[in-house]
């Protein structure tokens, strides 16, 4: 059990690591779109051939800078909380793991509607990896007050 809440915890730092680069990211960014300089970024403009990275960027771009910052800030909120239930995952504390069940079901019913709407097998995977977690976390306390009533 211990092996399984440690691989959640570090999926959870992964995917923090990830939302706070991008706050970050945003956060930090040119301030203006006039300030993006395309041959600044030699990754981007490799990408720049591909369909749904131009319907991406466009749709960035529409976006005002105050909203981008508001984004960012999101995304940089979520990481720090993905690394708060990380650790308390690690060192298995209750808490960390209602955390991560109340944020795993928050994510499921649009993960429902993106496959209902949108299907891909990545997404697929994604839901079912979101349902098994969120199940065995629930295991996982559901255990732990078993214990503590002394029925184990």
């Amino acid at each position: 059990m211990a092996k399984t809440l440690k691989t959640i915890a570090s999926l959870k730092a992964i995917r923090g690591s990830m939302a706070f680069t991008i706050g970050a990211g945003l956060i930090w960014a040119p301030t203006t779109k006039d300030q993006f300089i395309w041959e600044d970024y030699p990754a981007l403009v490799e990408l720049q051939s591909s369909s749904a990275f131009k319907t991406a960027i466009n749709w960035i771009i529409s976006f005002t800078n105050e909203q981008i910052i508001a984004i960012g800030i999101l995304a940089f909120s979520l990481g720090i909380l993905r690394w708060v239930e990380a650790v308390g995952i690690w060192i298995n504390k209750s808490w960390a793991e209602w955390l991560a069940i109340l944020t795993g079901v928050i994510y499921i019913p649009f993960e429902i509607n993106e496959l209902l709407f949108r299907f891909t097998w990545l997404m697929l995977l994604i839901l079912f990896m979101n349902i098994l977690i969120v199940t065995y976390l629930m295991w996982v306390l559901h255990l732990k007050r078993q214990k503590d009533i002394g029925l184990i």
